[in-house]
């Protein structure tokens, strides 16, 4: 009969002897368990370790970029509309004062008056364009949400290939009409916006391409998207320009017409101005003891600016009329009447 120690020298050859799927291990009390090989599917439960809590991503607040977005577009458009109505009440006043053949410099024209001669001239315009923009974007929506989407989406693949036809003609005239401005001398304005809008349309084409395809390749870059702005600034500047001196040299036509029926201003000063020209007169007034010796009559009073008076003769014509610049100073007197007021025969 075998002793403990016999039985114990058995177990451990039985174990040294076990193949590693088979290998048990010795317990006290004789008892032994099999240590199963790894991905046999049976072995012992193992507790899952939960992951360590990591610091939380920052949680970006909900419409901060997009209204980001939203004020950078504003900025630029208001920007770009400041410079817009600058450049249209400085073009406006030098071809206003050129057809009377005064240079406006010698006015001193302030930011404040060439803004709201861009302002007069341009509210029609801008009202016009935002209310045409205004009627496209409710179509746009209106149809969206009215058409089906397959009816949708055929619809924009239709849109998109003439979009960028229209844009390619519009910009592609832009070269004749550069090279010669008297073909649409009669449209002031169109051949900058025909190149603005041709440019939008080429581009909302190209975005739209590029939507469709999922391709970002085909997608506008940042540096397209400023070219394609740059170059509808310049349209929009061009047109400007053409309409400003168009309305200009109406203005200034409609104003020498309407000449006779401004009031008549008579000048008086304390020295002679030597204001000679067809309607002026200057009388010497007899008082030796007066303010102001001498006094001219048969003066329209054009503009007061920058300490400057800018008088027209009566019966002034373009052809052979004399526009005078007077500083403006505590000698100088002026006084009003009606269009056809007599002046009196003495002063």
């Amino acid at each position: 009969m075998a002793g403990p120690r016999d039985e114990t020298v058995a177990a451990l050859d039985d174990r040294t002897m076990a193949t590693p799927r088979d290998r048990t291990v010795a317990t006290p009390g004789n008892r032994t368990t099999a240590t199963p090989r790894h991905g046999s599917g049976v072995g012992p439960r193992h507790r899952r370790l939960r992951p360590r809590p990591s610091d939380p991503a920052p949680v970006e607040e909900p419409g901060t970029g997009r209204a980001a977005k939203v004020l950078a577009s504003v900025a630029a458009n208001v920007t770009l509309l400041t410079a817009l109505l600058y450049y249209y009440g400085l073009l406006r006043t030098q071809e206003f004062f050129a057809y009377f053949r005064v240079h406006y410099t010698l006015l001193g024209q302030t930011a404040d008056e060439i803004f709201g001669r861009g302002v007069n001239g341009l509210l029609l315009p801008i009202a016009g364009a935002a209310i045409a923009g205004f009627l496209v974007l409710g179509l746009f929506r209106t149809l969206r949400h009215r058409l089906p989407a397959p009816r949708w989406e055929w619809l924009l693949r239709v849109a998109t290939p003439v979009a960028a036809a229209g844009g390619f003609v519009l910009i592609g005239l832009t070269g004749p009409i550069a090279l010669e401005p008297g073909l649409f001398r009669r449209f002031a304005g169109l051949p900058g916006v025909g190149l603005a809008l041709g440019v939008i349309l080429l581009a909302s084409a190209w975005h739209r391409l590029g939507a469709t395809t999922g391709d970002r390749r085909a997608r506008l870059s940042v540096a397209e998207w400023v070219s394609a702005y740059v170059l509808v600034a310049f349209g929009l500047f061009w047109a400007v320009g053409d309409y400003a001196q168009a309305t200009s040299l109406r203005s200034a036509y409609e104003t020498a017409v309407a000449l006779p029926s401004q009031p008549a201003a008579t000048l008086y000063s304390a020295q002679s101005l030597n204001l000679a020209a067809d309607g002026v007169r200057e009388d010497v007034c007899a008082q030796p003891e007066g303010a102001y010796k001498f006094r001219y009559t048969g003066l329209k009073l054009l503009l007061q600016s920058g300490g400057q008076y800018v008088f027209l003769p009566d019966g002034w014509r373009r052809s052979r009329g004399t526009a005078f610049v007077v500083p403006r100073s505590d000698k100088l007197r002026l006084d009003f009447a009606p269009p056809k007021a007599v002046p009196a025969p003495a002063c």
